[in-house]
């Protein structure tokens, strides 16, 4: 089959999707079944895959997704009892006490705050829409500007597990490529603050908050610079962690410096009521959960703990899919099952009777099922592709003689390297937007194309570290535009259908940012 045709079809399901989302209104959730069952029949007919090797392949991607869609699933449990019984309410009323500009309210909440939260493993996609919504921000920017948020420090969210899962998988130096992907990130976080600013007021809105914009996006870069290289390699987890709450620091310095205040007046709190006219909270109540939370995942981000709580379950949480193929689900260790725990936790502090337990589970049912599935079938068109061409040989899932080239990955990346020719650091970023936006996840980007860019840059004799760095950079802008943490995001606040709207807001941040990335690839690659 001809070259050009094979790669039309290998990105046919992503512009499927594409297309139903941004220009037919098309819900996230039926988009990304509508491209998974294309995804499995195309890979079958003109990919060489087996109908049972797409199946196990679907099966492994929703096992794999695990990390994002019960954490979806989890997080909106918790925000929506958090919603229901006032403490989003009290929270929103602190806020505004101690951030009234929208400016300060964007950088505060979304680049300091979302950081440290998908650093540690929590998920401000979930947590944050109904606070932006509460701000007095539109559902658009309510939805936009946590999914921005989960960007700007890119692999170093969740703990680093973009860069440290396909560093132990590819035996890949962690403290090189953490290092290499923190030279883009001054640039590219200033970006996304400037970019949030611009989604929620427009160009008036950035002149508006530029210096502020500029102190929180440099900050975090530089930050996470410096982190990177001062921490041992085990510590790379939480560079997102310190960088984070250095950006908050700093802003509520920068406040301070202006005559702002920083801490909440006990007069200013004694005024304030929720709707209903019901006092506010004390803080400490409202964001019980979320002070649980953030403890349980710092714990269980050390080292012994971690290897503790892997041991408990052990071998149980292994799930065999076909062959050689394994996914080790790490139950315990996930952020994701402390989100429930504190969420149970944290219940009778804030739940005042039955009948609002009923309430918060009847809202749950509704709100999670769409975004929950999204996860699960965006992961699943993501390991389509990966596994396609493939069969089992000897109990080992690999590629046949002569079957690499049916890789549906594989035919993206060597076209895109044969049109381009030298020209490919430009555009390689593309392959991390591309790979984002089809999974929801940097993660499996990471692993998906890792095999395709290192291919391309023996070919073409480039440096791999930094094309690869900058190939995960642009893999975490895409979170901005994914179609699985947008629906995540607005599900949270029902607003379904929202989707295609905020990803055509937000592709402009998204792919002018990746087009920055490319041209910084560049100059690293001369130098």
């Amino acid at each position: 089959m001809d070259l050009i045709i094979s790669f039309l079809l290998a990105v046919l399901p992503i512009l499927v999707i594409f297309i139903g989302l941004v220009f037919l209104n098309q819900s996230g959730t039926r988009m990304g079944i509508i491209g998974w069952v294309l995804t499995v029949v195309l890979a079958v007919l003109f990919f060489g895959t087996s109908p049972q090797i797409a199946l196990y392949a679907s099966e492994s991607g929703v096992l794999s997704s695990f990390g994002i869609s019960l954490m979806v699933l989890f997080t909106i449990l918790q925000v929506t009892m958090m919603d229901l019984t006032g403490a989003i309410t009290s929270i929103t009323a602190y806020v505004k006490v101690i951030a009234a500009e929208r400016y300060e309210q964007i950088m505060i909440l979304n680049v300091g705050f979302g950081s440290f939260l998908v650093s540690i493993g929590a998920t401000p996609v979930t947590m944050l829409p109904p606070i932006m919504l509460a701000l007095g921000f539109s559902p658009l920017a309510a939805v936009a500007l946590p999914c921005l948020g989960y960007d700007p420090l890119t692999s170093f969210s969740l703990l680093a597990v973009p860069i440290t899962l396909p560093a132990s998988v590819f035996n890949i130096d962690v403290s090189l490529l953490g290092g290499t992907i923190a030279l883009f990130l001054p640039v590219i976080s200033t970006g996304f603050a400037l970019g949030m600013l611009w989604i929620a007021d427009g160009m008036a809105g950035v002149k508006k908050g530029l210096i502020p914009g500029i102190i929180a996006g440099v900050t975090l870069g530089i930050s996470c610079n410096i982190f990177v290289r001062v921490l041992p390699a085990s510590a790379v987890g939480l560079v997102g962690v310190f960088s984070g709450l250095v950006t908050i620091a700093v802003l509520f310095l920068f406040r301070y410096l202006k005559g702002k205040p920083i801490i909440a007046k006990n007069e200013d709190l004694q005024r304030m009521s929720t709707a209903d006219g019901t006092p506010i909270m004390p803080l400490w109540k409202a964001s019980f959960p979320w002070l649980l939370l953030v403890i349980f995942c710092i714990v269980i981000s050390i080292p012994v703990i971690q290897t503790g709580l892997y041991a408990m379950l052990g071998d149980v949480q292994k799930i065999h899919v076909v062959a050689n193929k394994v996914v080790d689900l790490k139950l315990l260790n996930q952020a994701y099952f402390w989100v429930l725990i504190s969420t149970l936790l944290a219940a009778p502090v804030l739940v005042k009777s039955r009948e609002q337990a009923e309430e918060i589970f009847r809202v749950w049912a509704r709100r999670a099922w769409a975004p929950t599935l999204a996860a699960a079938v965006f992961f699943a068109i993501a390991y389509v592709m990966d596994w396609s061409g493939q069969s089992v040989i000897n109990n080992t899932l690999t590629f046949a003689p002569g079957a690499a080239d049916l890789n549906m990955n594989a035919v993206i990346g060597l076209t895109l390297a044969m049109t381009f020719g030298i020209a490919f650091p430009a555009i390689s970023p593309l392959l991390g937007l591309l790979g984002t936006f089809v999974s929801g996840s940097e993660t499996s980007s990471n692993v998906m194309f890792h095999g395709i860019l290192k291919k391309s840059t023996d070919v073409l004799n480039l440096d791999f570290i930094k094309v690869y760095a900058a190939h995960c950079v642009s893999g975490g802008i895409a979170s901005a535009i994914a179609p699985a943490k947008i629906v995540n995001a607005a599900a949270v606040i029902d607003q379904i259908g929202i989707e295609g709207e905020v990803i055509r807001k937000s592709a402009v941040i998204a792919i002018l940012l990746t087009l920055v990335t490319g041209a910084m690839l560049i100059v690293l690659l001369a130098l």
